[in-house]
């Protein structure tokens, strides 16, 4: 144990709050009603309690084995009697390891080869043990790499400008570190591109109509399965009439050309890209900038509570231009890596910024989907509301 650093995780921290919340409810309750009217519900907090206090998530930095091991078990008197998850990463692969506090949580975020050859990442969150933390990455982390990390700090302060080996540092797995061949053309998905303000009322109303149906069928059938099916729809009306209106109104006959042409003295950006409805053939003189937005998506580990893995996206990128300011390509319109690793490898100017921005705002989507559905719910059972007020 003296050459071990342990971490408790956020989620065994929280354990005991759920055990205290319990114990005073069981206090309460004998307070209250007395030891005779002990029944079988407390029996069963009785039971929780207990296997809350067996439940360990913790994190261990195992300095004499050179490795860490996450286990997610229960013990009993400090011996293990169940394991529901572990995970072991040797230090010899760990890549990177960083520690950011935010308030009293701490985030470990370790980059690591896997023992497939993948990169991968895992991520540990514990709460108030900045000081643990923080020594288990330092010791972890080699003179050499907190001298580089050091290095790419004050780069990343100086400048944004990105490079085909910084480029392949964000995103490993899709330039193959590097040696991946540079596309020519870059095909790009019209319907996918940014809906026009002009047409977003369009739009809009679609999705009210076949909201207000959707209320409509719940109320008129007090059943919530077909009432359901139609908020799907609903909710799937919005991105049909986005694709047929996207898809219509970015097809320019006079310059039906929808791709992006890259060489090492000109780039070819399609009519589409600007509100003139203009191709443009640029020199890298003209080109002004290229901005590239990226950010992580987080997923967790199957088998592992409290572990995730973090790939690298990007969300969108505008080209300014002597000639005019395009607009912005999302992710889902083009092969996005592949053209700003292509416009790396033909030296067009990129920068490379991270933001706040979700990767995929269908998470977001799914918590409205569940309000609108609860809505449904009450509007179902507005008819025995309004009676039992009357009563």
């Amino acid at each position: 144990m003296a050459n071990s650093i342990i971490l408790k995780s956020l989620l065994e921290t929280i354990k005991w709050l759920l055990i205290w919340l319990t114990v005073a409810g069981l206090v309460l309750g004998v307070l209250s009603q007395g030891l005779i009217f002990f029944d079988t519900s407390d029996g069963l907090d009785i039971l929780l309690i207990l296997a809350l206090l067996m439940f360990q998530h913790r994190l261990k930095f195992d300095e004499h084995n050179n490795q860490i091991d996450v286990n997610f078990a229960a013990y009993f008197f400090k011996k293990k009697i169940f394991t529901f998850s572990q995970h072991t990463i040797d230090t010899s692969t760990i890549n990177t390891i960083s520690c950011q506090d935010n308030k009293a949580i701490s985030v470990i975020d370790i980059n690591y080869t896997s023992a497939e050859g993948k990169l991968s990442t895992y991520t540990f969150r514990c709460f108030k043990q900045a000081k643990q933390a923080q020594l288990a990455v330092n010791k972890l982390s080699t003179v050499e790499r907190v001298y580089t990390a050091k290095r790419e700090e004050v780069e990343a302060e100086k400048t944004n400008s990105a490079t085909v080996n910084k480029f392949s540092k964000i995103f490993p797995q899709n330039t193959i570190l590097g040696n991946a061949e540079a596309k020519n053309n870059i095909p790009i998905l019209r319907c996918a591109l940014p809906l026009p303000r002009s047409k977003k009322n369009l739009v809009h109303f679609i999705v009210v109509c076949f909201a207000l149906f959707t209320l409509f069928i719940a109320f008129s059938s007090q059943n919530w399965k077909p009432s359901f099916a139609f908020l799907v729809i609903t909710y799937a009306s919005y991105y049909f009439a986005r694709i047929i209106i996207c898809n219509k109104y970015y097809f320019i006959k006079a310059a039906p050309l929808s791709s992006i042409i890259i060489n090492d003295y000109e780039l070819y950006l399609p009519a589409l890209l600007f509100t003139d409805k203009t191709p443009r053939t640029l020199t890298r003189q003209e080109i002004t900038s290229i901005d590239a937005a990226w950010n992580y998506n987080y997923e967790s580990i199957e088998g592992s509570i409290g572990g995730a893995t973090k790939s690298s996206h990007l969300i969108s990128l505008v080209f300014k231009t002597t000639k005019g300011q395009s607009i912005p390509l999302s992710h889902w319109s083009v092969d996005s890596k592949a053209l700003v690793f292509s416009l790396l490898k033909h030296k067009y100017p990129v920068s490379l910024d991270r933001t706040t921005q979700m990767v995929y705002p269908i998470k977001k989507h799914v918590g409205l989907v569940l309000g609108l559905f609860i809505v449904i719910i009450n509007v179902i059972n507005l008819p025995n509301y309004i009676s039992l007020f009357n009563s």
